[in-house]
């Protein structure tokens, strides 16, 4: 632990777990979101990922907290995060003569797993003074600690639309943001059950492949998924991620694990299985909040041409049970955009923000990254023209800003 004074007001300590910020502290931030949970953090932790090293930033004023950034450092390959297929394709053919080109260590803010969130936050009771003290100190500190780790610059990870004025005040003006993979929401309509909000072509495709799932496969829900459960999921979520163009993460069966034994009923898994054998063809990790349900990593067993069926039939049902608890939306997450928008999904815009101290590094970040990110296709939204106005409204009223 590394504790230092800033000013005659502010002080901050470095830590390297989650267990040496106070819970009431990380509430205080962060509030009780389930995906901004520090219990979410401690199974990342505990999961022991393979070369990721956590490092968890506070700032106080006496004895009271007034920030906290969680950040970690590991080696990011900018293969797996590149949106432009021209780009992916040159660089697969630079591999074949330079293994390790874009290979790099990269100091993260915010979380290892999924979350859509990008955790730079501070009491939002601070006087205009103090925000811009405090700051500095965040942002010197993060590159302080960038250097400090041998990393080759600051990746500032998943900004929505709506966090990137007030990200951008935080930090120094030296970085560069580019939108990366939007993210997608369902919104829960009070007086329309799902899908009758949606277009015609869009319900008519909704009962076509309802109709084939149900031919075949069953759901169930299952709330503890601790133990063999977590080691099944993860074999069905490593198959996705061997398919994956797309690949920021590599977790592991153990994460599973202690999402479990530590987010209890918050999270659950959702199970697809062969109505003739029992066989287990999907399941999904979703986590609950008050206002939404979370699908945060699916799995699938693939076989044959039933991926479809089986794909679209987990966004079908998941929506279903946020009806039934009673949730405003499904936050859905990155890719897959148009099955998502085609049944009912709409659209938020996410950054990642890069920064640099090495001068190689610097020109990457500014004549290289753009090419790299290239905003995919996101098709108008297909709700009713009656029903349209409330799926935004939803959403807009818990801070969304649409595309779509």
């Amino acid at each position: 632990m590394d504790w230092k004074d800033m000013s005659s007001k502010f002080t901050h300590k470095w830590c390297t777990s989650i267990d040496d910020i106070r819970k009431e502290d990380w509430i205080k931030i962060y509030g009780t979101d389930i995906i901004k949970n520090q219990n979410f953090f401690r199974a990342n932790e505990r999961a022991c990922f393979d070369g990721v090293e956590f490092h968890y930033l506070q700032v106080f004023s006496g004895n009271s907290i007034v920030a906290i950034v969680p950040c970690f450092s590991y080696c990011i390959d900018i293969l797996n995060i590149t949106s432009s297929n021209s780009v992916r394709r040159r660089l697969v053919w630079i591999r074949r003569f330079y293994p390790a080109f874009l290979k790099l260590r990269a100091f993260v803010t915010g979380s290892y797993a999924a979350t859509c969130e990008h955790f730079i936050e501070y009491l939002p009771t601070l006087k205009s003074n103090e925000i811009k003290e405090v700051s500095e100190i965040l942002s010197n500190e993060i590159k302080k600690r960038c250097n400090e780790t041998k990393s080759a610059f600051i990746f500032i990870k998943d900004v929505r639309e709506r966090a990137i004025l007030h990200v951008r005040k935080i930090l120094t003006n030296d970085y560069s943001f580019f939108i990366s993979f939007p993210t997608t929401a369902i919104p829960i309509l009070k007086e329309v059950p799902y899908p009758e909000g949606l277009k015609k072509k869009n319900r008519k495709r909704y009962r076509k492949y309802r109709k084939i799932f149900d031919s075949s496969f069953y759901w169930e829900i299952v709330t503890d998924f601790s133990g063999e459960k977590a080691i099944e999921f993860y074999a069905l979520y490593k198959a996705v991620l061997d398919k994956a163009k797309n690949k920021f993460e590599f977790l592991n069966s153990s994460f599973f694990d202690y999402i479990s034994s530590f987010l209890g009923e918050q999270s659950f898994i959702l199970v697809a299985k062969d109505k003739v054998s029992g066989e287990i063809r999907v399941m999904e990790l979703v986590l609950e909040n008050e206002e939404k349900l979370i699908p945060l990593y699916l799995g699938i067993k693939y076989k044959e041409d039933d991926t479809k069926v089986l794909y679209l039939n987990t966004i079908f049902r998941t929506v279903r049970e946020a009806e039934c608890r009673g949730k405003a939306y499904v936050d859905l997450g990155q890719t897959s955009y148009y099955p998502k928008t085609m049944s009912g999904a709409l659209v938020e815009n996410i950054y990642y923000g890069f920064w640099s101290s090495k001068p190689i590094a610097r020109w990457f970040i500014n004549h290289f990254l753009k090419k790299i990110f290239t905003l995919p296709s996101i098709p108008e939204h297909v709700y009713l023209e009656k029903d349209a106005d409330e799926a935004h409204r939803v959403l807009t009223d818990r801070g969304f800003v649409l595309r779509n």
